[in-house]
């Protein structure tokens, strides 16, 4: 009942209003701007693996010339961002702040030594808009990405042809074009062949829904207050007054003289600040409020109640994590991020035959493959993995797998106390460290291998594309091949690309869709509905396939199973994988601890049926056992082997 405030119902054109593809964090694809305020932007990226790159110094390089006369209020460069293992970015570098200002071409050059722990590259072309607005274009030629030969010279590295950026899903992909199936990019073959790069200016809309005059957010807030927020605003009332910048300057520097939370974790309102601020998020943003097992308010009351007992960072971690499981997304993560540095365990845990077995390990002296856990830190199992598994957020059948994530990497040096059951009966308690550069891995076959006569065996966690192009005709001819898509998958390119080689037909399924967000709580109007587009191509592998998955397929790896699935294209074979897919959102917290959750929609490929909690289900199941783990067999691979011997399967699709 109280008066509007004066900016209610703003209604002085251009109106001001709030417009979200996803949730806009750092460094991903998601956006956020307001309307008739944002400068647009567009460009092209494509990402590579690192492989044997780091530690080695490279060099991204080209040619750029503006072409249009606002050349000197655009906003064009050459970009390339080095990502860690751990989703940490270890190099970031844009060349439009050296732009020449004029309509000439001109070389630039992004160089640096990329670090030890470096597994993907990211790199393209970005265009800002004109800082007026008015559209502005750019013209790309002689792009390549090169490394130090260590003699004095450098060698070219494979990219994706800078022509095909003119057409999505063929190695570039486009961002900033608002529906991300076209392309801002057209190819020229004047010059030597360039690309041109265009944005049609800053409209600021994201996507077609026009702000509407007056809206406002009307909610309550407990004990008897509740919130008016305007979600639309005149032009003017939009503009930040004297008044306002002084009270914001005033804002910063009370913030500027607090103690730095990420030297201490004491005060119980920074602690809740991070509740408050990750559940804000997730409630405004997550994609999936069908798959929740509790009520939004409920999980903020349980989260500050939590973080208020919380008496140390590790502590902080454990209850943001709980926050995340009525989620049921095996994305969704909290890390410590004063922690620079993660190192793994010397052993990788697997749950087998619901408990926690060691299935790789580089330390047998200590602990042996197919040694049971019988107790963590003092406590006893079933109890600690029961509550490991409370702070795992995943499908239920996912979380052991998404318990033993959590705990395999950490702070190096610091470690646990595992009791081990080992196969004679015999048991023993030891600490292992954080201190291996990477986990364990359980004995695979070669990543390319020919197991039997006409069984060629591809693992998609070690193998690039590089390795698998020059064997597609023998894969061909085989009676049968292998996929294993038990692990993240090393090279995008080869999953991608082996797709192209099992469809039989042009595919233009809808099945990530990113959000619009045009108002809170989950308000959106409709999505950004996208796909791969893929397109067969030759040779076509006809052999019978057979595919390994498991509660460890996550994510790109399910992406590819998804396929698998939808398209029929062979048959699965092990467990139900992880049930989380689409790319991921990123947010720093008030505390410096890190979240992690999945930021858009990923259906079937029908573009409707729920994917998320669901997963890929095999259609033959098999479950490793404890006395296979302790005999050395790979029981999922054993399984495909017999059914490729006698060409069991389910039948792959017809034209």
């Amino acid at each position: 009942g109280a008066p509007l405030p004066p900016w209610h119902g703003g209604r002085t054109p251009p109106l001001v209003a709030w417009r979200y593809l996803g949730f806009p964090a750092p460094r991903s694809m998601y956006r956020g701007e307001r309307t008739h305020r944002a400068k647009a932007f567009t460009g092209i990226t494509t990402q590579q693996p690192a492989g044997a790159l780091p530690g080695r110094t490279i060099r991204l390089s080209g040619e750029l010339r503006a072409l249009d006369p606002a050349a000197g209020r655009q906003h064009a460069g050459l970009w390339l961002r080095a990502d860690r293992a751990n989703h940490g970015v270890a190099f970031f570098r844009n060349t439009a702040a050296t732009q020449v200002s004029d309509q000439a071409w001109h070389p630039y050059v992004i160089q640096t030594t990329l670090a030890p722990d470096v597994a993907t590259l990211n790199l393209g072309v970005t265009l800002a808009a004109s800082d007026d607005g008015t559209p502005s274009a750019v013209a790309v030629r002689h792009l390549e990405l090169a490394v130090d030969d260590g003699h004095g010279g450098w060698t070219s590295l494979p990219l994706p042809a800078l022509g095909a950026a003119a057409t999505p899903g063929h190695g570039w992909v486009p961002v900033g074009t608002g529906d991300g199936k076209t392309s801002p990019a057209r190819w020229h073959d004047d010059q030597g062949g360039y690309l041109q790069l265009a944005e049609a200016g800053g409209s600021g809309a994201l996507f077609a829904a026009p702000p509407e005059p007056g809206r406002v957010a009307t909610f309550p807030l407990g004990d008897g207050l509740t919130a008016r927020v305007a979600l639309t605003l005149g032009d003017r009332e939009a503009e930040v007054g004297p008044a306002q910048a002084k009270a914001l300057a005033a804002l910063k520097a009370k913030l500027a003289a607090l103690p730095d939370p990420r030297q201490s974790i004491a005060s119980t309102a920074l602690r809740q600040g991070d509740a408050v601020a990750a559940w804000s998020a997730l409630r405004h943003f997550y994609p999936y409020e069908e798959v929740l097992t509790r009520p939004w308010d409920a999980l903020l009351d349980t989260a500050l109640a939590d973080t208020a007992r919380a008496d140390s960072r590790a502590s902080q971690v454990q209850a943001l994590q709980r926050l995340l499981v009525p989620l049921q997304d095996a994305h969704g993560t909290v890390v410590d991020g004063t922690i620079r540095k993660r190192l793994s365990l010397p052993v990788q845990l697997q749950p087998v035959a619901g408990q926690w077995v060691v299935t790789a390990t580089a330390t047998p002296q200590v602990a042996r493959v197919g040694d049971v856990v019988t107790a963590l830190d003092g406590v006893s199992m079933p109890q600690a993995a029961e509550a490991a598994q409370a702070r795992a957020s995943g499908r239920p059948g996912e979380r052991p797998w998404k318990a033993l994530q959590n705990l395999a990497w950490g702070p190096p040096g610091q470690g646990h106390a595992f009791a081990l059951r080992h196969a004679d009966g015999s048991t023993d308690t030891v600490t292992l460290t954080y201190g291996e550069a990477q986990a364990p891995q359980p004995p695979r076959p070669a990543a390319v291998a020919e197991l039997a006569p006409g069984v060629l065996y591809v693992d998609l966690a070690r193998a690039s594309l590089d390795d698998v192009a020059p064997r597609y005709a023998q894969l061909a001819a085989a009676r049968a091949v292998i996929y294993d898509d038990r692990g993240y998958p090393k090279d995008f390119r080869l999953t991608q690309n082996l797709l192209e080689h099992l469809v039989v037909r042009p595919e233009h399924a809808r099945w990530m869709h990113v959000p619009r967000y045009v108002g809170p709580f989950g308000e959106h109007a409709g999505y950004d509905d996208l796909g791969w587009d893929l397109q067969p191509a030759t040779p076509h592998l006809a052999s019978r396939a057979l595919f390994l998955i498991a509660g460890s397929t996550i994510s790109q790896a399910e992406a590819f199973a998804g396929y698998v699935q939808d398209e029929h294209l062979g048959t699965l074979v092990g467990g139900t994988t992880a049930g989380v897919d689409g790319n991921i959102a990123t947010m720093l917290l008030p505390s410096g601890m890190g979240m992690i959750f999945t930021g858009m929609k990923v259906t079937h490929h029908d573009g409707t049926s729920r994917y998320q909690a669901l997963g890929t289900t095999p259609d033959v199941p098999v479950e490793p056992t404890i006395a296979g783990v302790r005999a050395g067999k790979d029981e999922v691979l054993a399984a495909a082997l017999r059914r490729a011997a006698v060409g069991g399967g389910r039948p792959r699709a017809g034209p």
